[in-house]
């Protein structure tokens, strides 16, 4: 798969490729509401998609190390659910999209600042071949 998606970085690993937006898929504090840039950012990865019916995503939230474990586990699912829903809203079908929520596992930022913490409120998104694509 090669595609070019406006304002984000494309970086092939293993079978599928990895999105990143240089404006990122952030979210505020305790929120799983997709802010205005990251709507922008879904709408521009929503438009490639149609380009290539044949690809799947996987979509996997993140959370800061605010909270208990369970309540950011819980979050981190929602705020994938609520990209997926988003994408849904931009005619992806909902059939090609899976979700996954990693809580406060995998920061990307540290969590003693408010600035590291913004860089864990996030979601990200791979993209595979479907499997009958293969």
């Amino acid at each position: 798969i090669a595609m070019a998606i406006p304002g984000a970085t494309v970086e092939r690993i293993g079978e599928g490729i990895a999105v990143t937006f240089a404006s990122g898929l952030l979210f505020d504090f305790d929120s799983d509401v997709i802010r205005s840039e990251s709507a922008v950012n879904l709408k521009n990865l929503a438009a490639s998609l149609k380009k290539y019916p044949n690809t799947e995503l996987l979509i996997v939230g993140h959370t800061d190390a605010l909270g208990s474990t369970t309540y950011n586990q819980d979050l981190s699912q929602r705020r994938a659910i609520s990209a997926q829903r988003y994408l849904v809203s931009q005619a992806v079908a909902q059939n090609r999209m899976r979700t996954s929520g990693r809580g406060e596992l995998e920061p990307l930022g540290t969590n003693d600042t408010e600035a590291g913490r913004q860089k864990n409120r996030r979601i990200e998104v791979a993209i595979f071949a479907a499997p009958s694509a293969r």
